[in-house]
């Protein structure tokens, strides 16, 4: 059972170099067409500052966004600024809360010239997440991550999300999407990234899925490999037989393939094209921003996507990265 102390944000945080805390919230809404990720984490030059990250697809194909700094985590909610990550029952239960400006850009904008200044927009939303899976600790039962890129301590789990955006006078009802949450702690170093997937999914009949991998420069093959599977309320530790990672910007919506095995046997999971893309930017050691940056970084492909398995249909969540040199 995952504790108050594990899930809320650190009162006292070490002087470990590189060392940060960063919570992430991700929803796929497919009826409404709407999807999210939210990022907060402590910024690198003084941990007392948490960085936070919002992105919000719309169906018209904005895409809203905000970069925020602030120093308001305390007890059991992280926050930076505009936004509220509130650990309701550790658990089971989270509550997220944006009020404020964003600015609107089109995803080529992102992916071609970052994020300028643009017009902004009055953006509010209550969102109510109950978890469908256990928490997965994914580094319980394996050595640490010797990769330096997922954190010491990495949680994540699966569940649905509720709630109302309102965009300037539109208003979106959200109801039962798609959501995958975590927090991790550690030192976080990207310099030699050069590849990654972090992915989860869930399906009609009840089972789920949550796998991580890296590759970096100088290592061959695979770095780092970590996955689950979830039936029945219980986890099953499994092993990533495939997966297909992207190289280049022309990777965007891509569709891909992945395959698990695990006690339960073997899934091999069809994953659509996405229908909203989110690009992230990382510039080492370990600083994401929303869009394309001018100096070196890796670009992630954040993507609401549908998927396929054993004839069941599912929701999922994927995030494929790519950098062509060390950071």
């Amino acid at each position: 059972m995952t504790t108050m102390t594990q899930e809320a944000p650190l009162e006292t945080r070490p002087d470990t170099p590189l060392w940060s805390e960063n919570y992430a919230l991700v929803f796929n809404d497919p009826v409404n067409r709407i999807s999210a990720l939210f990022s907060l984490g402590t910024w690198r030059h003084d941990t007392t500052v948490w960085r936070e990250n919002f992105c919000i697809t719309l169906p018209d194909g904005q895409v809203l966004s905000t970069l925020n700094y602030g120093r308001n985590s305390k007890g059991n909610v992280a926050s930076a600024s505009m936004a509220r990550y509130e650990i309701v029952e550790p658990d089971r239960k989270v509550r997220l809360t944006y009020n404020g400006p964003m600015v609107s850009h089109t995803l080529d904008e992102l992916l071609q010239q970052g994020k300028p200044g643009a017009l902004t927009y009055d953006v509010r939303l209550t969102l109510d997440f109950d978890a469908r899976s256990p928490m997965w600790d994914m580094h319980a039962g394996h050595e640490k991550d010797s990769t330096g890129m997922a954190g010491a301590m990495h949680i994540e789990q699966l569940g649905v999300s509720s709630g109302v955006l309102r965009v300037n006078e539109a208003e979106h009802r959200i109801a039962n999407a798609f959501t995958c949450r975590d927090h991790s702690r550690g030192a976080r170093n990207f310099n030699k990234y050069r590849n990654h997937c972090w992915m989860s999914g869930a399906f009609a009949g009840g089972r789920s899925f949550q796998l991580y991998i890296f590759k970096m420069h100088g290592v061959e093959g695979i770095a780092m490999s970590q996955a689950v599977v979830s039936e029945g309320g219980r986890l099953y530790p499994a092993t990533v037989e495939h997966v297909e990672v992207v190289d280049s910007l022309a990777d965007v919506r891509k569709a891909q393939k992945i395959v698990l095995k695990s006690e339960l046997g073997e899934m091999d999971i069809k994953v659509a094209p996405g229908y909203a893309t989110i690009p992230v930017s990382i510039a080492a050691p370990f600083d994401p921003s929303i869009g394309r940056l001018r100096e070196p970084h890796a670009m992630l492909f954040d993507e609401a996507v549908t998927m396929e398995w054993n004839g069941e249909k599912g929701l999922g969540w994927s995030e494929r990265g790519f950098s062509k040199n060390p950071l």
